[in-house]
């Protein structure tokens, strides 16, 4: 009995006298969720960083009294150094500066076409920096102004950024996620070039920054707007449509996506549901041979046309098509890149990988070996599915 008492005290001690030394109280942090990074025009204070701190009281009106309160307050500061913005900035922040929920940061595109190099550097090295958080560029535009928007269906533009890229790459797979540590292995590597999403602001105004863009049925969004292809850590064109399309299918990350094919009197569309793909870097009369192999499963899921789908000649004629439409768009995008000189896709890496010997004797002349590579391309389709219904809607 006299154990059992003991024990009992010394648990009421460990309460007592233990807890959570770093523990803090939501009204004593400044949270930010998100962080945006541009080129300043004072060249002694090179860097403009706006930081998105989450307001507790307005995110509480947001979901209790559909939205009477702004759930974020952007703080903007600028500085020689991202490190030395972040101290700069308790001088306006009246909390404690948190960085543990930051989720993602844009980087403006002026800035982009300037040097990533010194930015990653910072947050690499940082004390307070992960390198886990989505990475995006503002195409045309200040990242100030994309934080600035007051979203109307989610409760921070940095959710709704993350969202729309998110369900881009589900349903068309033009973008996608890049996150902050695979764009430090990229700079840190001889073989392949950055590529970043792009987000732009649609119709921009002042209005897009007031509640008044709640109030209205057609309001100033965030979207997603191209692939930014860099070289050497600096932004140098984009892609768009099917070109940043063509992108994700070289290296896998497309997962649905509708293939429009022209028919006789319309066009028919086969959603992607399955891609893989591989890269290989031969090396054919002493020269690198630029070369992938592309696995589509699809499904039929729409035509315009009158087409016996129950006949298997006919998917296959449709199989054929969709795979010379594909290698006519991955070819361009490749090719694209070959003229910018910028390897986003990694065949510099393949190589180093598959002839270790022959890479380091040429990685330093990779820029031009890849510019003048032969680009050999296998594209394999099968049509798993053509839906419920064999034939069309015939025209009364």
């Amino acid at each position: 009995m006299k154990i059992n008492i003991s024990l009992l005290w010394m648990a009421a001690f460990c309460l007592l006298f233990s807890g959570c030394s770093n523990y803090r109280e939501l009204n004593e942090l400044g949270v930010i969720i998100a962080m945006g990074v541009d080129k300043n025009d004072d060249p002694k204070q090179p860097y403009r960083v706006t930081y998105q701190v989450i307001n507790p009281s307005g995110l509480s009106q947001t979901n209790t009294s559909g939205g009477q309160g702004l759930a974020v307050i952007n703080y903007t500061i600028t500085g020689k150094t991202l490190i030395e913005a972040f101290g700069k900035a308790a001088s306006v922040i009246p909390r404690e500066n948190n960085t543990t929920h930051l989720s993602l940061i844009i980087i403006g595109e002026e800035l982009a076409r300037n040097d990533l190099d010194l930015i990653f550097d910072g947050l690499d090295r940082g004390k307070y920096s992960r390198v886990s958080i989505p990475i995006f560029i503002a195409r045309g535009e200040t990242a100030k102004d994309v934080l600035g928007v007051i979203e109307p269906l989610e409760i921070t533009p940095g959710k709704n950024i993350i969202s729309t890229t998110q369900n881009n790459q589900k349903l068309y797979g033009s973008s996608t996620e890049v996150l902050a540590y695979e764009i430090i292995a990229s700079l840190l590597s001889e073989g392949k070039d950055v590529s970043l999403p792009g987000i732009s602001i649609s119709k921009a105004s002042q209005k897009g920054k007031q509640t008044g863009n709640l109030e209205t049925t057609n309001p100033t969004t965030i979207k997603v707007k191209g692939l930014a292809v860099f070289r050497k850590g600096k932004l140098v064109r984009w892609l768009d449509g099917e070109t940043a399309r063509a992108a994700q299918f070289v290296t896998s990350k497309v997962k649905n996506t509708p293939v429009v094919l022209p028919c006789e009197s319309g066009n028919v569309t086969i959603n992607t549901i399955g891609v893989k793909s591989k890269m290989l870097t031969p090396i054919h009369h002493e020269k690198p041979v630029i070369h992938t192999n592309i696995n589509v499963m699809g499904e039929l899921l729409e035509t315009s046309c009158e087409l016996n789908l129950s006949d298997p000649i006919v998917l296959k004629e449709y199989e054929k098509k969709m795979e010379k439409e594909l290698k006519k768009q991955i070819k361009r995008t490749i090719s694209i890149t070959q003229k910018e000189k910028s390897d986003i896709f990694g065949f510099g890496d393949a190589l180093s990988r598959t002839n270790p010997v022959y890479w380091r004797q040429n990685k330093k002349n990779w820029d031009n070996l890849y510019s003048d590579a032969q680009i050999s391309l296998k594209v394999h389709v099968e049509i798993i599915n053509s839906g419920l219904r064999m034939e069309p809607y015939e025209a009364k």
